[in-house]
């Protein structure tokens, strides 16, 4: 990839994404994700919030594709979309030099 040619729609594309990931609460739900599939009673018992605040992270997050939901029974299950994505944050988490 020539990196001088990126274009503007894409670099603000990944600037948008940096951002939604830029967020602690978004990502410590990330990583709840990283580790099962859940609904949004799940996720808020877990992490300690109340739903409507899991909800809102959930409905930004889909936005940028980053999370998907499907049905069981009357809840909506939700789970990460990519492995990148996963990695990505993996990664990080791990890697105790970063942002030092």
């Amino acid at each position: 990839m020539n990196y001088q040619s990126l274009r503007q729609d894409e670099l603000e594309r990944v600037s948008s994404l940096f951002k939604i990931l830029g967020h602690p609460k978004r990502l410590q739900l990330l990583y709840l994700l990283m580790q099962n599939r859940m609904t949004v009673s799940e996720i808020s018992q877990a992490l300690d919030w109340e739903q409507s605040a899991v909800s809102h992270q959930l409905q930004l997050l889909k936005q940028k594709k980053l999370v998907t939901a499907s049905r069981r029974g009357k809840n909506m299950v939700y789970q990460l979309t990519s492995p990148q994505i996963m990695a990505l944050i993996a990664d990080a988490i791990e890697d105790r030099n970063l942002g030092r």
